[in-house]
């Protein structure tokens, strides 16, 4: 996508007056509700001691890229809306662009690591705890957010074709592991329910047991993958775009479209729909941000 060859491609949003006004609206909500449901998750992940470090790490790191994405992404791009029309555009588009193949990229590949790490957690069994350490996923963790920054800035300053590309691959790599996982969790959970309904405790094959709290593990696995069932809805519209920016020359995908707009603005929503998740699916954090909204009311009374 070459953004702004003329003033035709930039004006599509602005002339449209009653959707300018409800996208730029709707995002200015989206930027507050966002930065306060994902502040609200990261202080109930502080308080909940109930869910294994290394999993708390990356379910912390998926809230403050959904943090991120309220506080920064959101207001550049309504500035981005603002300024639609003006000299500044083009700076505003390329921040704009660098953050969002940074933060995008590095949720896909959290969420991932996330599904990979509880199938890690069942497979292992005693031995998760020594492999799947705090400190290895921190260090996996610096090492995407590095690869997302990369990419993000090769986008802006050189190459949009390689970065897009690169965009690509990381969606479909993250989507085939992520359906990996669910499906191999899945089948191992069955065979686990059916020992279970035999009066079998636990597997011994191979010196492998479960150790784990089955119900606490279902939740998680249920919440990670309701998680990418909503990055793909959300990221849809625009992994559309993508594929058409790359294959056909028409203008009513380019940037600064109602199509273009729209489909930057459901990304964004993701990142007000994920702390619904989590508070819906895991209870032990809906309880610690119950318990949080009531101690920030006594403190206004």
């Amino acid at each position: 996508m070459e953004p702004f060859k003329t003033n035709i491609d930039f004006f599509w949003v602005i002339d449209q007056r009653p959707f300018f006004v409800f996208i730029f609206s709707f995002n200015v909500f989206l930027a507050i509700t966002a930065t306060l449901g994902n502040t609200l998750i990261l202080i109930a992940l502080h308080k909940v001691s109930s869910i294994h470090p290394p999993t708390k790490c990356l379910l912390r790191c998926l809230a403050m890229t959904d943090f991120c994405v309220g506080v920064i992404l959101q207001p550049l791009f309504v500035a981005f809306l603002m300024e639609i029309a003006s000299d500044n555009r083009r700076i505003l588009f390329l921040t704009l662009s660098t953050f969002n193949f940074t933060f995008c990229g590095f949720s896909f590949a959290t969420a991932t690591v996330i599904s990979v790490d509880r199938l890690l957690a069942l497979f292992l069994g005693l031995r998760y705890r020594h492999t799947v350490t705090l400190r290895r996923v921190r260090c996996l963790v610096v090492c995407f957010l590095l690869a997302s920054i990369v990419n993000g800035s090769i986008y802006s300053l050189s190459s949009r074709d390689f970065a897009n590309s690169v965009g690509f691959a990381v969606i479909i790599t993250s989507l085939f592991l992520a359906v990996f996982s669910h499906v191999k969790i899945f089948v191992k959970l069955r065979q686990h329910q059916a020992q279970v309904q035999h009066h079998v405790g636990h597997e011994q094959a191979n010196g492998r047991e479960i150790p784990l709290n089955i119900e606490r593990y279902k939740k998680i696995v249920c919440t990670i993958g309701w998680v990418q069932l909503a990055l793909v809805f959300c990221y849809f519209p625009m992994f559309i775009l993508m594929i058409l920016a790359s294959v056909i020359t028409t203008d009513w995908y380019k940037i600064g479209s109602v199509f273009h707009v729209s489909a930057l603005t459901v990304v964004y929503f993701n990142s007000t729909l994920n702390p619904i998740l989590f508070c819906w699916k895991i209870r032990e954090v809906r309880e610690a941000v119950k318990t949080t909204m009531k101690q920030i009311r006594c403190l206004s009374c």
